[in-house]
């Protein structure tokens, strides 16, 4: 992807079709660019705020990651500023990923309930090998069952930085629902005073 030095600020930069961000690295300052609105969307879609690619700057490669985007108030689809970090093939990078639960609708169809108690983990891995999310197959678990944090494969070069005893889901059943007869509840009560009233006279 390519970006360009900007001098303008990013309202009239926006009018451009394009979209104002900010470059910076830990031993380089913080410059103020822009790309294409179309291409940094792909570029989003495709790597998200995990995964590493290279953008040019002025004829020079830089390999970054998007560190944060915004949106318009109003439209949560379209981003109104970017910021990228520039790393190097050598270097950890830390990141917080969703849990996927993996045929969930295996224990849904048995009636049970699925409680998420966490939805995110905090993962560590080298440059390039950056994932989206992790997975969690729940198809065996059964009523009172639960996951933990220990449960989950890490893909190769990934580490969940998470306590390995936290619980990430748990299985439970509905409850049975109660309905309660108000009118045969008064009636109940009515006896109990006259039986009190009879047992005294």
């Amino acid at each position: 992807m390519k970006i360009q030095l900007r001098t303008k600020k990013g309202s009239k930069i926006r009018n451009l079709n394009t979209v104002p961000g900010v470059l910076y690295g830990k031993k380089s300052e913080s410059m103020s660019v822009s790309a294409d609105a179309v291409e940094f969307a792909k570029k989003y879609r495709e790597n998200g705020k995990t995964k590493t690619f290279e953008v040019t700057l002025d004829g020079t490669k830089h390999l970054v990651y998007i560190k944060a985007v915004q949106s318009f108030p109003l439209n949560h689809h379209t981003v109104s500023h970017f910021d990228l970090v520039k790393v190097s093939k050598d270097d950890t990078m830390t990141a917080k990923v969703r849990i996927h639960f993996v045929n969930h609708e295996v224990v849904q169809k048995k009636g049970l309930i699925i409680n998420s108690v966490m939805e995110t983990v905090d993962i560590e891995y080298a440059v390039g090998k950056g994932i989206s999310h992790v997975e969690c197959n729940i198809e065996n678990l059964e009523e009172f069952d639960t996951l933990k944090v220990s449960d989950i494969i890490p893909v190769d070069g990934v580490k969940i930085l998470n306590e390995a005893h936290r619980v990430i889901v748990s299985i439970s059943s509905p409850k049975e629902e109660v309905i309660v007869d108000e009118d045969a509840e008064a009636a109940e009560e009515i006896l109990e005073v006259e039986s009190v009233k009879q047992s005294n006279e």
